[in-house]
């Protein structure tokens, strides 16, 4: 049975060896095809380019092959030691040169070797789980900055889209003005406030340089490079129970990672306790100082004397404070987690509803109010004062929209990191600006 379960180790190890090494090739193939970004850009391919490019992540696999290739030499005996001696006054005797050859070899006490490679097999499983749970912050980092680019996109359009209506407004103000039916305060009112969006404009277009700089940053480019223009973000999903998402966040990348390190320190303090024990060396030599030649061939046993029990004891309470340690690590960590996600799930909620009340209610009423403050002041009948508020609620709630589109694109990407999964995606691939 002990025998089946190290072969089982083994292939295990193997596998493990060979998947970590056909993922890297593959991400290598990754890279070369995402190593220029195609207009309009989605949320789907940034994020496929940020996996493919990003050093953190790469360094973090070659991390996971190192841990890998640690498995088969921490359950490997020793090298065994060769040692050759000779007499130097023997040398042109008669009787030929008298030599010693001794091989000796060290043999632990019985379980260190597997509990060495159940440690190495173990820091093995952490370095997977970090990698997966720093694909997973990659991933919900990139759809956050990817949100954040529609979003300054979607601003200045809405800018621009309202300069046209300001100039509208001082058009129909000039007119009402020449004809004696306004003041002329109102054709300056109209270019104060389109001057305003002017400055505006020019604050969303730094924003746009800033935001184009954290995503250079993550596909580890210049921070100049050019990133074209977004396309729509994805329509808003329906969002799965609270309770589902808790049950998920149980295996966790960071829950599973911290339960492997936990395994790694048990297997440590197992470790400790066989160190306290005789440490074997077994040797076989020829002495061919020897006269009689029955008396030339040797066999031996060495082994260690652990008298200070003491010192053992000592580092057998220290691994098992440790491996204490790592168990109220997990249960901290797995409370603190499941606390960010009933959090981070109340916010989504939030900006579903928020999108909802924007796109069903305010923006179309914000509309319809400007286009009757519009018609009413072009009348004689409201006055200039009104079409101003109007236009700037219509500002405010278009701006709104496209705000609330993004939190709420940003805070489900969130959801996905600490659920530890990816949620399920409506059938449309994108909702109308």
């Amino acid at each position: 049975m002990r025998q089946y379960s190290k072969s089982l180790a083994g292939v295990i190890g193997l596998a493990l060896f060979i998947a970590v090494s056909v993922t890297h090739a593959a991400d290598l193939a990754h890279r070369e095809r995402y190593g220029s970004l195609r207009a309009p850009l989605t949320a789907e391919s940034f994020t496929a380019a940020v996996l493919a490019r990003n050093a953190s992540l790469s360094a973090m696999r070659q991390a996971l092959v190192a841990a890998v290739s640690n498995i088969r030499p921490a359950g490997a005996l020793p090298d065994p030691m060769l040692s050759v001696s000779a007499a130097p006054r023997t040398f042109g005797s008669a009787t030929g040169m008298g030599e010693d050859i001794e091989v000796s070899q060290a043999l632990p006490w019985w379980g260190t070797l597997a509990a060495r490679k159940e440690i190495a097999q173990a820091d093995a499983d952490v370095a997977r789980h970090d990698l997966e749970a720093l694909r997973l912050r990659l991933v919900s980092t990139a759809r956050g900055v990817f949100a954040d680019w529609v979003f300054v996109h979607r601003a200045l359009a809405i800018n621009a889209a309202n300069q046209s209506v300001l100039a509208e407004i001082r058009r129909i103000a000039s007119v009402r003005y020449a004809t004696g039916k306004a003041p002329q305060a109102d054709v300056l009112q109209a270019e104060v406030e389109r001057t305003e969006l002017a400055q505006q404009q020019l604050e969303w277009q730094r924003k746009i340089a800033v935001v184009a700089a954290r995503m250079n940053a993550l596909l580890d480019r210049p921070p100049t490079s050019p990133i074209p223009l977004p396309a729509a973000l994805p329509a808003p999903a329906h969002l799965p129970s609270e309770a589902q998402l808790l049950q998920r966040a149980l295996t966790h990348p960071q829950i599973k990672a911290l339960e492997a390190q936990e395994h790694a320190a048990l297997a440590k303090a197992a470790l400790a306790g066989k160190q306290r024990y005789p440490q074997f060396q077994v040797n076989a030599g020829y002495n061919s100082m020897w006269s009689d030649p029955a008396m030339r061939p040797m066999v031996g046993l060495s082994f260690t004397v652990p008298l200070d029990q003491g010192k053992y004891r000592a580092e057998i309470d220290a691994a098992h404070a440790q491996a204490r340690r790592a168990e109220y690590d997990l249960e901290n960590q797995r409370a603190a987690l499941l606390a960010d996600l009933s959090g981070a799930y109340a916010s989504t909620r939030e900006a579903s509803k928020s999108l909802a009340l924007y796109r069903d209610d305010l923006v179309p009423l914000a509309r319809d109010a400007l286009g009757v403050a519009l018609s009413e002041y072009g009348s004689g009948r409201g006055g200039f004062l009104e079409v101003l508020t109007a236009e700037q609620h219509q500002l405010d709630t278009a701006l709104g929209l496209a705000r609330a589109r993004s939190e709420y694109f940003d805070r489900w990407a969130e959801l996905e990191r600490l659920s530890g999964s990816r949620l399920a995606r409506p059938n449309g691939t994108g909702t109308s600006p």
